[in-house]
Order: C-alpha cells, then sequence, then structure tokens
C-alpha cells in the first residue's frame, strides 16, 4: 500500500486507505508514517536533499507535523548529519520549511538554512 502525499493551499494531505489507519489511537505520541509515494526533495537553490520516505503525523489533529527524508550520499556530510555504520541517513524535516509539493518536494530554505533547521533540537 502506497500513500498518496499532496500539498493544496499550504497543508500538507496524505491519503491512504481506512485500515492503514485504525492502530492510531495513541494521542500523546506522533504518528509515524510509512510507504509515502517516492519523491524527491529539494532546496530552494536546487540541490536534491534525498528522497521522501515518511511523515509524522499528530494524531490528535490529524496535521503532518514532519517529513521523513532519506539522504543522499552525497548530501550527509554538507548537512554535517551523522552516517548509520549500515544503513542510510534519515532526517526529520519541519513542514514549515516546506514550499511545495508536487512531483518533487521543494523546500523552502537552501543548503546553508536546511544544515542550520537540521541542527537545532526537535
Amino acid at each position: 500500500m502506497v500513500a498518496i502525499v499532496t500539498f493544496i493551499n499550504g497543508r500538507i494531505s496524505i491519503y491512504c486507505t481506512v485500515n492503514t489507519m485504525q492502530e492510531t489511537t495513541v494521542k500523546s505520541k506522533p504518528l509515524e508514517m510509512g510507504c509515502l509515494e517516492s519523491k524527491n526533495v529539494i532546496t530552494t537553490d536546487g540541490r536534491m536533499v534525498g528522497t521522501l520516505t515518511g511523515a509524522y503525523m499528530d494524531a490528535s489533529n490529524w496535521t503532518v507535523t514532519a517529513l521523513v527524508v532519506e539522504l543522499d550520499k552525497d548530501i550527509v556530510n554538507d548537512l554535517n548529519v551523522k552516517k548509520p555504520l549500515l544503513r542510510t541517513a534519515k532526517v526529520t524535516i519541519p513542514t514549515s520549511t516546506v514550499l511545495n509539493i508536487a512531483d518533487v518536494v521543494q523546500l523552502n530554505s537552501d543548503m546553508a538554512n536546511l544544515g542550520t533547521i537540521l541542527a537545532q533540537p526537535s
């Protein structure tokens, strides 16, 4: 099952089947969603950061709070992100940094700003 991600009027929406959401009764933890439609993530200066692989959702009001991005290996050093030993590095990007989602996820910051955003505690 693949969920579809859209961005309309400044709101990120994720469409999936109801049975995918049945286990979402926890209100104190954000819900992690995987199996999203794969989209490239780019910055305002045209650099490809990685691929959208998931999202976090606030189950109390059903809003997407952050996107999970699997970083390209060339970008890991540029963003000062610690790379796991045997896996690809993943980061959580707040939805406030998303400018648009269409064929790609376009962020509203450049690489320098994105590094600063990712360095802040979440």
